[in-house]
């Protein structure tokens, strides 16, 4: 019997709809299913543990992989993490040690409709893995490998593709303060590319959101530090509002500062609702469904 999945909107709120494993792509545009990647290291020597597929499996069989696998209907993404690792790999992880690494949010690009939903988690554990206590033989084998002995096999092809992306949580960690120093500034800015506006190059991408830069601060990239500024339902020219979050991207030497208006004093206006995380996550989409991140609060 093929899985079933919840089906969920942009915000991760079930619609009250199920999706049987293989009928993705018959989910409607603004429809979404819930999948999970889980990265186990071991603390004592750095390594990160990695997994074979078996020969049968439809997608690059033979691959390695980390663990990865569907939100059932029912489950919550961790549910899903956890039960993912112990079906596969035999080993049966805590839930309160749950870090999560990353979340994408995927729309249609590269001329493909993806409509997914991925939360990356992080475990450690010394526990070692057991496959004759898995529940499935979606696994042949397993080893413990450091991030340049994964690098090595990626580029011989003998990875899944979306195994690089350990490569980047390891090279451009979250910062250790966690963007404290940021998060509740009052910042002033532009807004050079408002609601309802088309990005520069790439014509086919509206940005549903205002999307500008702050006055006088640099980021990463050398230029203004880019905004997204939630809770203005039109588009605006400039700006005054307090930072609430920052998404912190891997694979690129940006962040972005999400901000909600507020008056020079630091008070949010009285008909802003702050957003949940799951919110920003699929207000941001349309641009941060290219990049690898994590919103951080």
């Amino acid at each position: 019997m093929s899985e079933l999945w919840d089906v969920y909107t942009i915000d991760r709120k079930k619609n009250g709809k199920i999706c049987a494993r293989g009928e993705q792509e018959n989910l409607l545009n603004d429809e979404f299913h819930l999948w999970v990647m889980v990265w186990i290291k071991n603390p004592k020597t750095g390594k990160y543990l990695v997994s074979q597929r078996s020969a049968d499996k439809d997608t690059d069989p033979l691959k390695w992989e980390t663990v990865a696998g569907h939100s059932i209907a029912g489950d919550t993404s961790l549910d899903a993490a956890l039960r993912e690792v112990f079906e596969e790999v035999g080993i049966m992880l805590e839930r309160e040690k749950a870090t999560v690494l990353a979340t994408k949010v995927a729309l249609t690009y590269d001329g493909f409709r993806h409509n997914w939903i991925r939360d990356s988690y992080y475990f450690e554990t010394t526990e070692e893995p057991d496959l004759q206590r898995a529940t499935t033989n979606e696994v042949i084998q397993t080893r413990w490998l450091t991030v340049a002995e994964i690098r090595k096999m990626y580029d011989h092809g003998d990875c899944c593709l979306n195994m690089k992306d350990i490569f980047v949580f390891e090279d451009n960690p979250v910062p250790s303060n966690r963007y404290q120093d940021i998060i509740g500034q009052v910042v002033r800015g532009k807004i050079d590319r408002p609601k309802g506006s088309c990005h520069p190059r790439h014509k086919e991408m509206i940005y549903p959101i205002n999307y500008g830069y702050v006055t006088g601060i640099k980021g990463g990239d050398g230029a203004e530090q880019d905004i997204y500024l939630l809770g203005e339902n039109s588009a605006v020219a400039e700006y005054t509002g307090k930072v609430i979050a920052v998404y912190h991207r891997y694979d690129d030497n940006e962040t972005k500062w999400i901000v909600v208006p507020c008056d020079e004093k630091g008070v949010i206006h009285s008909d802003v609702e702050l957003p949940s995380d799951d919110e920003i996550y699929a207000q941001i989409a349309f641009q941060e469904q290219f990049f690898s991140g994590v919103l951080i609060r």
